[in-house]
């Protein structure tokens, strides 16, 4: 008999899920998974109990819940003036990664060519290579974390199936600019290249800056499958509910691998969720959304201030890369497991950022960033800027 391989020989458990095991086994602060430690709002949640008692308690439809994807059209317009039907080109899922899986599964054949730009997302590495697509990295700009046009120009080619981007970005935090929305699509106008465009954290940009989708830009729409998740904006995680839109031709393509996989996800919560948005307090909650966070960032680099830690402001999503080097020689790796594991009072769980970039990524860079998620309390943040202060000056250089 054949001896038997794995299709994910290299795989293990993520760094999100090791951080924060790591985080429950030492006592350390965890500030790193992107979860906040507050809960939705209440009016959300007596909606969902709602929801329950009024019996959406069976499967939900394939595609999702009818109402929340009619809620989903309309916001898209709203934001974008890009008008997609709920029927042909919305489908609801198990979180935004449930659908993102789902799309490469979908649309990637064997040796197909799949971009991404790094640092990115841990999912799509494993997906493309699942889907037996060849993944090509391609860096983004080193001082922002923008796109690098000239690099992504070098990198496309007639085998490149799907460019995967990340707005804004996951772990730094770097958005787009329609500038940027438009110089893409001029490169990709004569391709037949599709986008993915992960935007699960799409309404959280700070300092101004205006929350920009790849749908915003019109040329772009005809090739593009946008994800995006409530888990994020509406502080529930754990509820796993995210949506896709695609073209018509592109959803029928998804839904065939989404039915046999999650099929649907969730009826009551997508009930109540339907109903939380549809109404007043969904509609401030939204407007207030960007204005709520950046207050949490604001605080987290005030309170970094003048310390060893380097950083520029993150530009959206919940998410704070620091840069430690002036205090600390060692990779991000071990300089993160050590920090997890100080004593008593002391210990903090960060992400270090070099699990962001593919294995494929050449060269490989010794870095010394981190990931910080300020989604938290404020009194998590303090302990958190008074534990990262201490560190700065504990480790020595």
């Amino acid at each position: 008999m054949a001896l038997w391989k794995s299709k994910l020989p290299d795989v293990g458990t993520t760094i999100f899920s090791e951080m924060s095991a790591r985080a429950q086994e030492s006592g350390a602060l965890n500030m790193s998974q992107g979860f906040p430690d507050f809960n939705p709002p209440e009016a959300l949640q007596e909606m969902v109990h709602q929801a329950m008692r009024d019996g959406h308690n069976q499967y939900a439809p394939m595609a999702g819940n009818q109402s929340l994807r009619e809620w989903i059209g309309q916001d898209v317009y709203h934001r974008t003036k890009h008008s997609c039907s709920p029927d042909s080109e919305i489908t609801v899922g198990a979180g935004a990664s449930s659908l993102i899986f789902a799309a490469i599964q979908a649309l990637v054949q064997p040796n197909d060519e799949i971009i991404v730009l790094a640092p990115c997302y841990d999912l799509y590495e494993p997906a493309v290579q699942l889907a037996g697509g060849s993944l090509r990295v391609v860096p983004l700009k080193h001082d922002d974390f923008h796109l690098d046009l000239n690099a992504l120009h070098e990198a496309l080619s007639s085998r490149t199936r799907l460019l995967i981007v990340n707005i804004p970005n996951n772990p730094t935090g770097a958005t787009w600019t329609m500038d940027e929305l438009d110089e893409l699509a001029a490169l990709v106008n004569d391709s037949n290249t599709l986008i993915l465009s992960d935007e699960v954290y799409g309404p959280m940009h700070y300092d101004g800056k205006e929350a920009l989708s790849i749908l915003h830009q019109q040329e772009l729409r005809k090739r593009s499958l946008v994800a995006a998740s409530f888990g994020k904006v509406l502080h529930a995680t754990g509820w796993k509910i995210g949506y896709l839109i695609a073209p018509p031709k592109w959803t029928r393509e998804i839904r065939k691998v989404h039915q046999y996989d999650v099929f649907s996800t969730g009826a009551p919560f997508q009930e109540g969720i339907s109903r939380f948005l549809s109404s007043p307090n969904g509609a401030a909650h939204l407007e207030e959304l960007a204005g709520f966070y950046q207050k949490k960032r604001d605080r987290l680099i005030a309170g970094l201030s003048g310390s060893s830690w380097s950083f520029t402001p993150a530009e959206a999503g919940y998410f704070q890369v620091l840069d430690y080097s002036a205090f600390d020689d060692r990779d991000d790796r071990s300089a993160t497991k050590s920090w997890c594991a100080q004593p008593f009072n002391q210990g903090i769980a960060l992400i270090p950022l070099s699990p962001f970039f593919p294995d494929v990524a050449e060269p490989q860079i010794r870095r010394q960033q981190v990931r910080v998620c300020f989604a938290k309390n404020d009194a998590t943040l303090d302990e958190g800027i008074e534990r990262l202060l201490k560190l700065s000056e504990i480790v020595p250089r």
